[in-house]
């Protein structure tokens, strides 16, 4: 007969117990990860179209099609992503009654694609036939010189809520010149009614400390989702999460790892030189982009690069150096980040598909870089 032992029983339960906070430490703490594939998408282009584009965008229907625009032709052209090819291009004439002339887009649907005119006061509402259905003015009040939907520079793509397109908006002013009293009565976006024109200001603007330092450009990114709203800043570590309508946010620190600890700023009497500087070798962060598959964010951002001369500091427009994607759960908290080394990937031209994230391989020092082709391989997000 077996006797009971109590410290066999005793280190038999801590073992257990142990075995189950280490399983959920690992739980915990598993890594998330961006990882290129090397799984492409590859589109033919004809020999007017560029394959670095400012205009892109994703829609994910029955079918995913991407959205590009060819500013030489004044048209939007769409891409079947499945069979990897240009299944219908809507061109647009400039002059005349039904004359379009478009910088940025958004598609709603297929039947509701909507065109913004530069610096423009109207809207343009077209479907993928091309006709124009209608055309939507509105007046902006002072203080704002446009609307800013970019589809590529700061992507902040417009949402239809209700009977308003909530729609970005830019500052009217040299960025020189704004103070941070300014900043507090600037709105971050409009509501523009879409069936009467009027507007209103939406009440979130910009922090209240983010020229304490100094002037710095006052771009930034704005997500709409869910019934919530997340803003990134160029020159703010922290990312800010809102509801819709609330007046209130919170801020959250967003920093990455390879980005400087103090972000630039730039006197008020800085030339043209020094803009250049700042905007284009200097720590910054750029698109916030809402990955609706993996309920996820990625934010990209661009670490200090040096340069000797001014020649080098022109490239960097075209051939931008190395840059970073974060990745932030809805709370705007930090799951990961990569860092990807100049040469390979144009960070602008990217898209969230079903299966990740696609960057452009079209870099002009990338050697797999083809004219008359627009290639994306997916970032896969892995755990």
């Amino acid at each position: 007969m077996h006797k009971f032992n109590p410290n066999f029983v005793f280190s038999a339960l801590f073992s257990l117990l142990l075995f189950s906070c280490q399983k959920q430490g690992e739980d915990k703490s598993k890594v998330w990860e961006l990882v290129p594939s090397a799984e492409k998408i590859s589109l033919s282009l004809d020999d007017q179209t560029p394959n670095i584009s400012m205009r892109l965008e994703y829609f994910g229907g029955k079918k995913p099609l991407l959205f590009n625009v060819n500013e030489i032709t004044n048209s939007l052209q769409i891409f079947d992503l499945e069979s990897q090819s240009l299944v219908k291009e809507l061109t647009f004439e400039r002059e005349g009654d039904q004359g379009v002339d478009f910088q940025y887009f958004h598609v709603q649907s297929l039947d509701s694609i909507f065109l913004f005119p530069p610096f423009g006061k109207r809207i343009i509402l077209t479907d993928t036939s091309g006709k124009i259905k209608n055309r939507i003015r509105f007046e902006l009040p002072l203080g704002y010189s446009t609307i800013f939907p970019h589809n590529s520079y700061y992507v902040s793509p417009p949402a239809v809520i209700g009977k308003d397109l909530i729609v970005k908006t830019r500052a009217d002013g040299r960025i020189t010149e704004f103070t941070q009293s300014q900043l507090d009565t600037l709105a971050l976006e409009v509501a523009i009614n879409l069936e009467t024109g009027a507007v209103r200001m939406l009440p979130l603007g910009f922090p209240g400390d983010y020229l304490n330092l100094g002037n710095k450009q006052l771009e930034y990114s704005i997500v709409n989702q869910g019934g919530k709203k997340l803003v990134s800043f160029m020159g703010d570590h922290r990312v800010y999460l809102a509801e819709q309508n609330s007046e209130i946010w919170s801020a959250k620190d967003a920093k990455s790892q390879f980005l400087d600890e103090q972000m630039p700023f730039f006197a008020k009497d800085v030339d043209s030189r020094g803009i250049n500087e700042y905007a284009f070798s200097k720590s910054r962060y750029e698109s916030l982009v809402y990955d609706p598959y993996r309920k996820v964010y990625y934010r990209f951002a661009y670490p200090t690069v040096t340069f000797e001369t001014d020649e080098e500091l022109r490239a960097l427009r075209t051939s931008p150096g190395p840059f970073v994607v974060i990745v932030l759960d809805e709370n705007g908290d930090i799951l990961t980040e990569r860092r990807f080394e100049a040469g390979t990937y144009y960070p602008t031209n990217f898209f969230v598909g079903e299966k990740g994230l696609y960057l452009s391989i079209n870099h002009p020092d990338n050697p797999e870089n083809q004219e008359d082709v627009l290639t994306f391989e997916l970032i896969r997000l892995n755990k």
